[in-house]
């Protein structure tokens, strides 16, 4: 009886450990997410890049569905993001069903065009909680801005929660 109590067990951490992978855990205090959301995007070339950001994954694009950016604006950067790096999901919806027509309307009328206002968006999107939320995103770590480079990509996931503290 002990023995099938144990592999049950065994059995239950298993699939919780699989279910709950996330490589990263990031905690932005409740002074910083007022502060991104009073100013979701910043001008210019500053840390992680200028901010713009596209859809990929539209017609012919060799790019996997995701978020591409030219750079990480100053909040994405300092959560750790850099060069060849994609959001791919936020709580499990793919960011192509989240964005795809609200940036069909945005300035440039084409989610698969970089744009500022893109970037923007996405921020406002994903710090919308309040603290004591938290948010799940997908990251391709092997992605490129570069469609040439795309041809033969080959994705490797990894999750990052996003805790927003009281």
């Amino acid at each position: 009886m002990n023995i099938r109590l144990l592999i049950v067990a065994t059995l239950l951490g298993a699939c919780s450990a699989t279910s709950n992978d996330t490589a990263k855990t990031i905690d932005i205090s409740a002074a910083k997410l007022a502060e991104i959301k009073s100013e979701p995007y910043t001008p210019g070339n500053g840390p992680g890049g200028f901010a713009a950001a596209r859809l990929s994954g539209f017609g012919s694009d060799t790019a996997p569905d995701g978020i591409l950016f030219l750079g990480y604006g100053p909040y994405l950067h300092e959560m750790g993001f850099g060069r060849g790096m994609m959001i791919t999901a936020i709580d499990g919806l793919s960011v192509n069903e989240i964005f795809a027509s609200r940036w069909q309307g945005l300035r440039l009328n084409n989610p698969a065009a970089f744009d500022a206002a893109h970037y923007k968006d996405m921020i406002e999107y994903l710090f919308r909680k309040q603290p004591g939320d938290n948010v799940l995103i997908s990251i391709d770590m092997n992605a490129s801005a570069v469609e040439k480079d795309s041809v033969v990509h080959e994705p490797a996931i990894e999750h990052w929660r996003i805790n927003f503290r009281l």
